[in-house]
């Protein structure tokens, strides 16, 4: 065995350690994210509300992306996943002591969520732009795989576990797990050697954070389709959160909290499933078009999430619309990694983690207004379309305007990514831009 095949497999083990830390820490965080929607939901039962939670957590990502870059372009990268990570855990251990001494009120979970998402948004970045540092390039492919997996995975054990768990030790109890995963991935993470590139300037202070931003941008002006590709992303983000985000409501407003756990777990095995295709069988070639073709059955999961309200149907749409997903993200993290040098590719890549996200809050803040306001009033007995061919279709009562929500969304999802398969500049992306990344 040559020595180059020596360091690639020495590198990909070194992966797979920190790989095994952050799946462990994700499934305790999926477990405190899924008993939190319970929680709200319990409370509440407003679709509005539960959307403003996961608008804070959508939020930090585009308020400190410039930020988030230039720290993890300018600092430590291996030293931002530790500290992010304990600060989070300490987060966790506060939010426990509010449960036990019955001080935790609802409006604290919008600032908890969004500090908690601030950490990660500062994570992100560093965590990424270290990938292409420790995997050699034929590998990245496989790895940017490998980490849409622990997602996948978290989706179909948290859910579960979270659901059947909730009843018996509530949401102090799981956050107590989540807190003591913290420990494994910051583990893993010092104990491996992260290269990190040369620094040059390592001061992060307003200028060079404006600086930051504004080489991102032109960097890639110079990236020919780039921005159309983000563009096109961004908006498909808003159609697919109009409804993505009502399923805990729609579920919630007729079942209960195992049953929504074993929709979200439905929706795990499609992303397992989709993490492993994109584990084994990277796309080297053609990569934009097979992301739009996978996307439209995306869509076609939305439209069938709301034709019934039964939970298994919904589950069904769930598992088709999530599908695609894996290959989706691993295969775009991929062009970016390739065709972005590396010793920028913490502050380009926060940039655009940003664009992708900027329109997203208002899909977010949307959906739940539409739902409460217009669609569901739409389709209750005596509503506007209660008698007409739509309401014999997907049925009345309640929440079902959100099902329709989905089969627009959906079928809006379809059409654009119809259209974008036709768009030369984005489909010629590859082929108009240099690799960064040498073999």
């Amino acid at each position: 065995m040559n020595q180059k095949k020596l360091d690639q497999e020495k590198s990909m083990k070194k992966f797979m350690i920190i790989w095994i830390g952050q799946f462990v820490s994700i499934l305790g965080s999926g477990l405190t994210t899924f008993g939190l929607s319970v929680w709200v939901l319990e409370a509440t039962g407003s679709a509005m509300t539960f959307t403003m939670t996961v608008l804070m957590r959508i939020l930090p990502g585009i308020i400190f992306a410039p930020i988030a870059g230039t720290v993890a372009d300018r600092k430590n990268r291996k030293n931002i996943i530790i500290f992010t990570d304990a600060f989070d855990a300490l987060l966790k251990m506060f939010m426990i002591i509010l449960l036990i001494s019955e001080q935790m009120k609802l409006w604290m979970i919008f600032p908890i969520n969004f500090i908690s998402a601030i950490f990660g948004t500062f994570q992100s970045p560093a965590f990424t732009a270290s990938i292409p540092e420790i995997v050699p390039k034929k590998n990245l492919g496989r790895a940017n795989g490998m980490m849409q997996l622990i997602p996948s995975i978290q989706n179909i054990i948290a859910p579960v576990v979270a659901g059947a768990l909730y009843p018996l030790i509530d949401l102090s109890g799981l956050l107590t797990i989540d807190f003591i995963t913290f420990f494994v991935a910051i583990g893993t993470v010092v104990s491996q050697k992260i290269p990190q590139p040369v620094i040059k300037d390592k001061r992060v202070n307003m200028g060079n954070i404006i600086n930051d931003f504004k080489y991102a941008l032109t960097y890639l002006k110079g990236k020919q389709g780039f921005f159309s590709l983000i563009a096109v992303f961004a908006l498909l983000n808003f159609i697919a959160n109009l409804s993505f985000v009502l399923v805990g409501p729609i579920i919630m407003g007729n079942y209960n909290s195992v049953i929504y756990g074993m929709v979200n777990s439905l929706s795990g095995v499609a992303l397992v499933l989709g993490g492993l295709v994109a584990s084994t069988i990277p796309t080297s070639k053609n990569r934009v078009k097979a992301i739009f073709i996978s996307l439209i059955l995306s869509g076609i999961g939305l439209c069938v999430m709301g034709v019934s309200p039964l939970w298994y149907i919904i589950g069904v749409g769930f598992f088709i619309f999530m599908l695609p997903v894996p290959f989706t993200n691993a295969t775009l993290g991929t062009i970016m990694q390739v065709k972005i040098e590396g010793k920028v590719l913490g502050r380009v890549g926060a940039v655009i983690d940003g664009l992708l996200k900027i329109i997203t809050p208002v899909a977010i803040v949307l959906s739940g207004v539409l739902a409460e306001k217009v669609f569901n009033p739409l389709l209750i007995d005596g509503g506007t379309l209660s008698n007409t061919w739509i309401g014999s279709l997907i049925g009345v009562g309640k929440n079902r305007g959100i099902g329709l929500m989905f089969i627009l969304s959906g079928l809006i999802l379809i059409v654009v990514c119809v259209l974008m398969l036709f768009n030369k500049v984005v489909m010629n992306l590859e082929e108009n831009n240099p690799d960064a990344v040498l073999d």
